[in-house]
Formats: structure tokens, sequence, C-alpha cells
């Protein structure tokens, strides 16, 4: 079952849906409304695996390349 991204038309809110069937239509959990727009998604990938890369925040974590990366780096990535 596919986790869709939409954007509705009339609110202009931003959501995500669980479809069950290719035939189910999405509505707006906030206004309501049949007229949604699907988004394209993005999604991430882990391509590198040596330890600057095990933390997920990799770019901003104070003690990347150090150690993998703990609940205790405060960088926000917890295992």
């Amino acid at each position: 079952m596919p986790i869709f991204e939409y954007e509705c038309k009339k609110c202009e809110k931003k959501f995500e849906v669980l479809l069950r069937s290719s035939s189910s239509q999405a509505e707006c959990p906030f206004c309501g409304s049949g007229e949604v727009k699907k988004l394209l998604s993005t999604f991430a990938a882990k391509v590198d695996s040596s330890p600057a890369s095990s933390c997920a925040n990799a770019d901003i974590c104070p003690a990347a390349g150090s150690h993998s990366c703990t609940c205790t780096c405060n960088c926000g990535h917890h295992h």
C-alpha cells in the first residue's frame, strides 16, 4: 500500500495519504475537498558506509567522522 503526497487545490495544504487501492480517490483531510493533485515525492538513500556518513545529519553533526552517531552528539539523529 503506497503512501502518496498530495496538495489540495482548494486550501493549498499538503498532506500524505495511504491509498489501499489504485481506484481510491484522495480527499483533503483539512477541508474535505476532492480537488487534489499528486505531488512528486522524494526519498532518501544511503550510498556511503564510511563512519562519517553513519549519521543521517553528518553535515551538521559536530562529531561527524570521529564516531558513529549516538544520542549524545546533539545532532538530532537518534538510533
